[in-house]
């Protein structure tokens, strides 16, 4: 009763994908206690570029783009929803705002051309804030880093009206018989069942030899067979229904964990590596 939240003016959000959805809950949550929705300040930045890249304006809140998950997947374009409260056709994304001043920022395709609006491609930046190259590794800043100065962030997103979108980063994109998914979205799939608390599911693919093979690691906070089983054949229920893909589960002891960065970002790659080490306990999907 005594939280008082009506002088809290700027919320400013980044560090890894801007949820809409957590936003609006933590909106209704703290609204009664005088927060305003409008505070919130998505952005786009990384430490390589020291650190912001874009921001939006003060004041107008959350702004999402509802899209076609199924343009997205097949023809990586944001062909906007028919019915945006659809959430097994539509996919939000919130809108991160403009290129800082002095600043610049490009979509392209693997050639390398600049991508129109609502074409989904890879994010370059270049400005004065850009890093020189990562210290002690001079091949490794070759490969982000191009001799005029622009740098490959390495994630993928699409430009509105002046806007940057962020989708996912591109090592992370999971192909499956040749349509693009995003691992973030298989893991919101199983948060939304309530199955797994927010950041305790982490999405990727292994190579068989006979193609890609969708898996999901999720922390088992339950005991015994018969409940890990169970959970185990929910997440791949949870999957195949708001996905439509078939996987894996991995079932991860609390006490190990899942990998994450130094950051604290959760880390899908150590996750995999985890798994194809043999840390973690496979359940293939039940039909």
């Amino acid at each position: 009763a005594d939280l008082d939240l009506s002088t809290w003016r700027h919320a400013g959000i980044g560090g890894d994908m801007v949820r809409a959805d957590v936003l609006e809950r933590f909106a209704a949550t703290f609204g009664p206690y005088g927060f305003d929705a409008k505070a919130f300040i998505p952005s786009y930045g990384m430490a390589e570029v020291c650190l912001a890249i874009t921001f939006c304006p003060h004041g107008t809140g959350v702004r999402t783009d509802a899209i076609d998950r199924t343009a997205l997947a097949e023809v990586q374009k944001a062909v906007p929803a028919a019915d945006p409260s659809d959430n097994h056709r539509a996919r939000r994304f919130v809108v991160c705002g403009r290129v800082l001043p002095g600043h610049r920022l490009e979509v392209r395709d693997p050639a390398g051309k600049v991508l129109a609006d609502r074409a989904v491609g890879r994010i370059f930046v270049q400005g004065p804030s850009i890093m020189p190259g990562y210290f002690g590794e001079p091949e490794a800043s070759r490969e982000v880093l191009s001799a005029d100065g622009w740098l490959d962030t390495g994630d993928l997103g699409y430009m509105l009206d002046g806007e940057v979108i962020v989708t996912g980063r591109a090592k992370d994109l999971i192909i499956v018989n040749g349509r693009n998914v995003w691992p973030q979205d298989i893991e919101w799939a199983v948060e939304a069942k309530r199955l797994v608390k927010n950041g305790d599911a982490a999405a990727f693919s292994i190579d068989t030899g006979e193609g890609e093979r969708v898996v999901v690691a999720v922390l088992a906070r339950v005991s015994g067979e018969e409940a890990r089983a169970a959970l185990a054949r929910d997440v791949a229920g949870a999957v195949r229904e708001s996905i439509a893909v078939d996987c894996d589960v991995a079932l991860v002891p609390p006490t190990v964990g899942l990998p994450t960065t130094s950051s604290g970002k959760l880390s899908r790659a150590r996750t995999k590596a985890n798994y194809l080490a043999g840390l973690y306990a496979p359940k293939p999907a039940a039909a």
